[in-house]
């Protein structure tokens, strides 16, 4: 008598196949330590009274990941352990050597900065400022380690797949917190915040992981105005916790986090920032387990009957063409007329005035480059690449721009990077944004409704796009 159990095919689902969203590239990564020296310039709070670093707490990184199709250009996301690229000028100080160094167009690269809010001051040229003098020195560090990183990730290029997915990390928090007639940065407990998570693994063709990129949006500010010390916040021991679990990079993106921050910051002591850290990284290690094997789908083979009937599903390998289609647009935004000095000393004439400076000089950078006529052009760059779609722009928008366009195209992932490239580094509120007496309102250069004629602008190019091969068959 066999022993063999029947498999029943006389009844099917609707859908016989679940697939993983992938991508099929010719990829490279490689990541390379750019901390600075103890003493530069760090000043990136206006409450802060050391404005120099006294040490570092997690080293700073500059990671690389080199992508193309089989005999076509390369281009690069590079994502660095820095607060911002400073100036529209200080940007291009270190982008142009850069991008002439391997030979690639201003649009193959998206420099982004992850947004630490411990990192070097690197586009303060005040001499008078204690540090200030060992930031020219640093730059060249840094443009050195990003070259480095993008030739040994092109280098090291292979036939790879990236299998997408989303988790969840409880991390981030809404920061927009009523307090009377304005409000402040801070924990807001009645507003759910996104907690979306994506996390793409790039496997070479043996199906080894060289990497782990991570979509997450929340502001690095755990350690604030009590720290003098180098660290790329949370995102250094999430770096620790997953490259110690998978032995390959860990390349960290900053999402729209313009309205989110952890709950738990502004704690001297890097005690806090290390328990988020270590939070982020076991949400990218739970999203990697959920994982398909690499170049995988799931195929229905039918039911056996058991105390219930079983559906059984299995693996099956499954070739993809390789894709990645690049696209960069200006976005034309309404924008207000920038406050000249005299107005914004006379604005913040009523607050500490260390914190009065960091307002002005902030508002002082944002329009060179950015307003034409009257108007914003807010530079995005849209990049396809198979089941997945990354968006990068120069902005700090609010969490309402990746939330919106995941939901308008749930077959697909999206990836959105803030503060990439430049010029344009003002937040995009949301429009109800602009009813409060907020920050992120009075920071910015853009009229009301930027941030959702963003979105339209974006999700209509998506919709152009090839479609992706859909979730089930």
């Amino acid at each position: 008598m066999s022993s063999a159990i029947p498999i029943l095919r006389d009844t099917l689902p609707e859908s016989t196949v679940w697939r993983p969203r992938e991508s099929a590239v010719m990829a490279g990564v490689a990541e390379v330590d750019v901390t600075p020296p103890v003493g530069i310039r760090a000043h990136n709070w206006g409450a802060a009274r050391i404005g120099y670093s006294t040490g570092t707490h997690h080293p700073l990184f500059v990671s690389a990941v080199a992508l193309a199709t089989v005999g076509g250009r390369v281009s690069y996301i590079v994502t660095a352990d820095l607060c911002t690229w400073g100036s529209t000028e200080s940007f291009h100080a270190i982008a142009d050597p850069v991008i002439k160094a391997v030979g690639a167009t201003p649009d193959e690269v998206l420099l982004h900065a992850m947004h630490t809010h411990s990192g070097p001051s690197i586009g303060e040229t005040d001499l008078s400022l204690t540090g200030v003098d060992m930031v020219p020195a640093y730059r060249e560090k840094l443009i050195g380690g990003i070259v480095a990183a993008m030739r040994t990730a092109k280098a090291s290029m292979v036939e790879s797949r990236i299998t997408w997915t989303y988790g969840r990390c409880q991390l981030a928090a809404n920061r927009d917190l009523p307090c009377g007639s304005r409000d402040v940065i801070g924990f807001n407990s009645a507003i759910e915040a996104d907690d979306t998570l994506a996390v793409g693994r790039i496997t070479g063709p043996l199906g080894a992981t060289q990497a782990v990129l991570v979509n997450y949006a929340c502001h690095p500010t755990s350690l604030a105005f009590h720290n003098s010390l180098i660290s790329p916040d949370f995102a250094g021991a999430a770096r620790e916790v997953v490259e110690g679990a998978v032995g390959a990079p860990m390349v960290f993106l900053q999402g729209a986090s313009g309205d989110l921050a952890p709950r738990d910051q502004y704690v001297a002591g890097t005690e806090m920032t290390d328990r988020n850290g270590t939070s982020l990284g076991y949400s990218v290690l739970a999203a990697l387990s959920s994982m398909t094997t690499s170049g995988h789908e799931l195929v229905f083979e039918g039911t056996v009957e058991s105390g219930a009937p079983l559906g059984l599903w299995q693996e099956r390998p499954v070739k993809l063409q390789q894709s990645l289609v690049t696209r960069r647009l200006n976005v034309p935004l309404e924008a207000r007329r920038p406050l000249s000095s005299e107005e914004l000393e006379k604005k913040w004439s009523h607050i500490d005035q260390t914190a009065a400076e960091e307002r002005a000089k902030r508002a002082l950078q944002q329009a060179d480059g950015y307003l034409v006529d009257d108007k914003a052009m807010h530079p995005v760059w849209i990049w396809s690449l198979g089941d997945a779609v990354i968006v990068a722009h120069s902005g700090e928008a609010f969490s309402y721009l990746q939330t919106e366009l995941r939901s308008r195209h749930p077959d697909r992932i999206i990836i959105v990077m803030n503060l990439t490239n430049s010029p344009g580094g003002v937040y995009l509120p949301t429009l109800e944004a602009y009813d409060h007496d907020r920050y992120q309102v009075w920071q910015t250069l853009l009229e009301p409704g930027s941030l959702e004629s963003l979105v339209e602008t974006i999700n209509h190019v998506i919709d152009e796009l090839s479609p992706p091969r859909g979730v089930v068959a």
